[in-house]
């Protein structure tokens, strides 16, 4: 695991055209102006050799910036595949198949555009399959139709949302009794920074965070339980690669198999394809997987140009509570990324 470097660790410039949004730490845009750096913030103005400090697949790219994060993220999902490394099996959503019950139980509705493990259902069996399609067709055919016309927040075109950013996926089961992943921190120079297991306890569903999570907790509630392992959700991140462990943290790494080879290809492949795609990526990027431990086999769940870097921070001694440290924390990492991109 890499240490994270202060600003005043940054190498001075040779040259080189930095990308950088400001989405992220202003204090990392002023350290980078005072070594030197020319910055950049229109995708117009970069080249070959540009590096990027938040990546493109953010910004406005083309007239459709939704389609083109579409084709960008295709064609990193087609790249990881060419080295073994798929999805669960993943269909787009449709209401149409839904009602006629064409989707095999269980499977995972998600919505791919929600971060947070937010809008993420399992559908275990026939009643929760009659619960979604109770909920789906509220939000279609009536909702949009008995609230004010003048309220615009009820102004939506529900069947196209669903279709736009739903997924049906296939449920794959963990192999503790957590809901559990593995979040993978890259670079574009090939290293990684730091690996994590995250873990959680499937406690009841309780995602309210929007209409439909809303019915699906309250008016047509889902018999089972969250299958999110997300830290915002209350799991808990387990560095890999330390030196101790408690007795349920070596369980927990073991039935996930972290020391095969199967696991290294995964970390192998990620690096590679940020590597390949760093312009899209930015500097660091977050690999989402997930164990089949029936098939010892590791899928990708998502990726992340903008993780969360909590633990590592504070593995470091970084504060990470207030917006304000988080973006600090974030901004420090990614100028530890860049330092060993210079270095290559």
């Amino acid at each position: 695991m890499e240490r994270i470097i202060s600003y005043n660790e940054l190498p001075c410039s040779k040259g080189q055209t930095i990308y950088f949004r400001m989405e992220t730490d202003p204090k990392l845009y002023v350290a980078l102006l005072s070594k030197g750096y020319k910055l950049i913030n229109n995708i117009s103005d970069s080249n070959n050799k540009t590096i990027y400090i938040t990546g493109r697949r953010q910004d406005y790219a083309c007239s459709n910036t939704k389609d083109y994060k579409k084709i960008i993220t295709s064609q990193i999902e087609d790249s990881l595949e060419e080295r073994n490394i798929t999805k669960p099996i993943t269909h787009d959503f449709s209401y149409d198949k839904l009602i006629n019950y064409e989707y095999k139980i269980p499977f995972v509705l998600k919505n791919e555009s929600m971060n947070g493990g937010k809008e993420k259902f399992l559908i275990a069996c026939e009643e929760d399959y009659e619960s979604l399609i109770s909920a789906c067709t509220y939000l279609i055919n009536f909702l949009a139709f008995n609230y004010d016309k003048e309220d615009i927040r009820y102004k939506i075109d529900y069947e196209k949302y669903l279709t736009d950013n739903f997924k049906i996926q296939e449920y794959i089961k963990t192999p503790t009794e957590y809901n559990t992943t593995v979040r993978l921190l890259t670079t574009p120079s090939n290293d990684l920074l730091y690996a994590s297991l995250k873990y959680n306890k499937p406690e009841n569903l309780k995602d309210e965070t929007s209409l439909l999570g809303s019915l699906l907790h309250n008016v047509f509630p889902l018999s089972t339980k969250s299958i999110v392992s997300n830290t915002l959700s209350g799991g808990e991140n387990l560095l890999i690669g330390e030196d101790h462990y408690d007795r349920k943290q070596k369980e927990l790494l073991k039935s996930h198999n972290i020391d095969s080879n199967n696991f290294e290809k995964v970390v192998e492949a990620s690096k590679e394809v940020h590597e390949e795609y760093q312009s899209e990526l930015g500097i660091i990027c977050g690999f989402d997987y997930i164990y089949d431990k029936e098939r010892d086999n590791w899928y990708l769940l998502e990726l992340h140009s903008r993780p969360m870097v909590g633990d590592y921070a504070k593995r470091n001694g970084l504060p990470y509570n207030t917006k304000e440290e988080r973006l600090t924390a974030e901004g420090r990492v990614r100028a530890t990324s860049l330092s060993l991109v210079l270095k290559k």
